[in-house]
């Protein structure tokens, strides 16, 4: 079944575009995947991105180690459909720590794409990834710290995507019924005893 083509994937496109666009085909740029999930965690938490969430991954870093991130299993899924619409070309690169690093960039199908994006998406992309002042973001990242920099007017703006949110919740003992019957106890007196146990 075809992949249908989304607003979010057209923001996520634009993008990955606004990273990438000044390479060339002798010297293409490429954006890599960790800052890429960074800019859209940024963007969810912005309300750019209408349809995405986000919920901690273990994510391997340059240095060989692992931290919990908040990274948006939709935004993975968009990439890999837009890699199957051919929209994106994808680069996977071993480090010293062997491990991969992926990147990725616009394709001519996904250039063509962004041609028809609209005024109002356009607009709502570039203010989330341009400082005031007009310039693209630089994505700096420090371990699992990562941050929109803009140099000459020396501003900085941690992006949270290392600050793992807890999750309240409860439990409740539970054993199916026929174990009961083998050990001989009531299953309501049980209950009972276990509420009165949380009390």
């Amino acid at each position: 079944m075809e992949e249908e083509f989304t607003d979010d994937m057209m923001r996520l496109l634009l993008v990955i575009d606004a990273y990438t666009r000044e390479g060339h085909e002798e010297n293409p740029i490429w954006v890599k995947e960790l800052p890429l999930m960074a800019i859209i965690y940024q963007g969810i938490i912005k309300g750019l991105f209408r349809d995405y969430d986000y919920s901690p991954w273990s994510v391997p870093m340059l240095d060989g180690t692992r931290e919990w991130l908040n990274i948006s299993r939709e935004g993975k899924d968009d990439l890999e459909d837009l890699l199957n619409l051919r929209m994106l070309s994808i680069l996977r690169v071993s480090t010293s720590q062997y491990g991969f690093v992926t990147a990725y960039r616009l394709t001519e199908s996904g250039q063509e794409q962004i041609r028809g994006a609209t005024d109002p998406i356009r607009q709502e992309v570039m203010e989330l990834i341009h400082h005031s002042c007009g310039r693209l973001y630089t994505v700096v990242m420090s371990g699992p710290d990562i941050s929109f920099r803009c140099n000459p007017c020396d501003f900085n703006e941690p992006i949270p995507i290392g600050d793992i949110e807890d999750i309240p919740y409860t439990t409740k003992a539970y054993l199916p019924s026929f174990n009961f019957g083998w050990f001989g106890t009531d299953k309501e007196s049980y209950e009972d005893k276990t509420e009165e146990g949380n009390e």
